[in-house]
């Protein structure tokens, strides 16, 4: 979760305290999760690729049908992840985050129950998980006395990518789903500075690399299914403004911190539609 200054937080919800029928109808939507029923079905498998594909270069015997395989056995986190851990931790920060948001969220194993909710009542569906491997370029760069020095890094990094099918669920006429896309990653973590020697004008740069491992990957899945989850609580927040606020009165796709009760500019941190 992003952790901000007060300062920030105070001018933020300035802004949106002056947009007062969005503020209205936010602090309602808020106010009222309890009264939201959510139904998940929760990510079932997950997908692996391992998209560097330069290994193949130092493999023999390669063809079109076994390259995929060969280079998930080949890479270096996706062929040792354990698929029914990686889902639990993925699901269970999901589920948690929203029922940590106060919606009453409900699974497969509670169905009947949530189809004797009258209103409000909304069907998820992960529809598909998917890990990518791959390399990260990344710069390190610093001015000194006016002149530029960067050193380059390739970064491992796994990508989380999901798809989430989305719809206002009634018992009587169950409304068209739209499909959502999100996405982050993990990777190495570089720490490094740049040495300027006075003396001989010579720079150096001095680094280490906390290294990604497996066991990351899977507290990052449990991360990212919280993440996701509040991109979601954002979702139907936004959808409810377009439905009660005029469009030519929104200003912005906003996103709820619950921590400081505040509202604030998504930017490009949320579920993106499929359809556009």
């Amino acid at each position: 979760m992003k952790t901000k200054s007060s300062i920030l937080v105070l001018v933020i919800l300035l802004i949106i305290q002056g947009c007062s029928l969005e503020h209205k109808y936010a602090v309602e939507f808020a106010r009222n999760t309890s009264k939201r029923n959510i139904l998940v079905f929760t990510a079932t498998t997950v997908d692996k690729s391992n998209l560097k594909t330069y290994l193949l270069d130092s493999l023999e015997n390669v063809t079109d049908n076994n390259k995929d395989s060969l280079l998930l056995v080949n890479s270096d986190f996706l062929n040792d992840i354990n698929d029914s851990l990686f889902l639990a931790n993925y699901n269970l920060g999901y589920l948690k985050t929203l029922k940590s948001l106060g919606l009453n969220v409900f699974t497969s194993d509670n169905v009947t129950d949530f189809l004797e909710r009258d209103t409000n009542n909304y069907r998820i569906n992960i529809a598909q998980v998917q890990l990518e491997e791959t390399l990260y370029d990344y710069r390190d760069e610093m001015e000194i006395y006016g002149d530029n020095y960067y050193h380059d890094f390739a970064l491992n990094s796994v990508y989380l990518n999901s798809w989430f099918e989305v719809s206002k669920y009634d018992k009587h006429d169950e409304s068209k789903r739209y499909v959502y896309f999100a996405t982050d990653f993990a990777t190495d973590i570089p720490d490094g500075k740049f040495d300027y020697d006075i003396f001989s004008r010579k720079v150096r740069y001095m680094y280490n690399i906390d290294s990604l491992k497996v066991e990351n990957i899977y507290e990052f899945a449990y991360y990212t299914g919280g993440e996701f989850a509040m991109f979601t609580f954002d979702l139907l927040l936004n959808s409810e403004l377009n439905n009660k606020v005029p469009e030519s009165e929104r200003t912005n796709y906003w996103s709820f911190d619950p921590e400081n009760g505040v509202f604030y500019p998504a930017g490009e941190d949320r579920l993106v539609p499929m359809d556009k």
